[in-house]
């Protein structure tokens, strides 16, 4: 791993891919770590630099006990100083889960900074509202491993855990998945779905005119079709649902050869016609006498 200093905090990150490679920025979702991103990271061509960080209070990355640290906007502008730090220009940013409000978050701030957006099985664009008994088993999960292991389950039911003879490395993997987890910041198991509570960027997201893709597996019981086809209406820049089917929430790791394949063939695309969305949507906004 690397760690590089930013003005909000130390980030520990992971890389895979030529250094001069076009980049590809990788952000994980709540209970994980740049671990996450391995599988994926590994099949990647070697002309695609991905990086992916530990985010606030997750990994190895500095632990914060203040819960207002992990509000959507005060991630973004962590996200903010990691890429001013890596000297990211046009990158590719691809978000999984609750950090898809982040990647929407900063997009939203610094539009010209990704050329493009990949939210994979995303919190809704208008936040999510976790219930009383949700927040007390997140709570739970801080002491009570046996509970936080079937919450990892649900994240990602179809990756295979069971030590079995050949079957070990996926085992093994899990398990450090698992504690992973239970060495976040304590703030951070009920932080994130406070911050969520709080976070509505759906009447804004309008403004999302960039190249974007939504990836969500058919077998997600946390994110439903109803939740990902709303944020899939609210993104102009979003001209297409891809469904994986037999997955559930997590495919960086439960299918990360059918995910690196779409999200190559996505970000090596033809733009030109996205160029044009663009032209027309400012056009419409300032309005034809200039006035908006």
């Amino acid at each position: 791993m690397h760690a590089i200093d930013t003005p909000r905090m130390t980030f520990y990150y992971r890389t895979h891919g030529d250094p001069a490679g076009s980049p590809m920025l990788l952000l994980h979702g709540s209970f994980a770590s740049g671990r996450w991103w391995v599988p994926f990271m590994d099949l990647l061509p070697a002309d695609i630099l991905s990086i992916a960080p530990d985010l606030r209070g997750c990994g190895r990355s500095e632990r914060v006990g203040d819960e207002h640290a992990y509000a959507i906007e005060e991630q973004a502008a962590d996200l903010h100083a990691f890429v001013e730090a890596m000297h990211l220009r046009g990158f590719d940013l691809v978000a999984h889960s609750s950090a898809a409000a982040i990647a929407v978050e900063y997009t939203l701030t610094h539009p010209d900074s990704p050329s493009t957006l990949i939210l994979i099985n995303p919190v809704p664009v208008e936040g999510i509202f976790t219930p009383v008994d949700g927040v007390v088993a997140l709570e739970k999960m801080k002491t009570d491993r046996a509970l936080l292991e079937q919450g990892l389950i649900a994240m990602a039911p179809t990756f295979p855990r069971e030590r079995t003879p050949g079957n070990e490395a996926a085992a093994d993997f899990f398990a450090q998945l698992v504690e992973d987890a239970a060495e976040q910041a304590p703030a951070a198991f009920t932080a994130t779905a406070g911050a969520l509570n709080q976070w509505n960027r759906f009447a804004d997201a309008q403004a999302l005119t960039l190249p974007t893709v939504i990836i969500w597996g058919d077998q997600d019981a946390l994110v439903n079709r109803d939740a990902v086809t709303r944020t899939l209406i609210a993104i102009p820049g979003a001209n297409n649902l891809e469904v994986m089917r037999g997955v559930g929430h997590s495919p960086p790791i439960e299918a990360p050869l059918r995910l690196a394949e779409l999200i190559v063939d996505f970000v090596t695309e033809d733009y030109a016609a996205y160029g044009q969305i663009r032209g027309q949507t400012e056009e419409d906004e300032i309005g034809p006498d200039g006035d908006g």
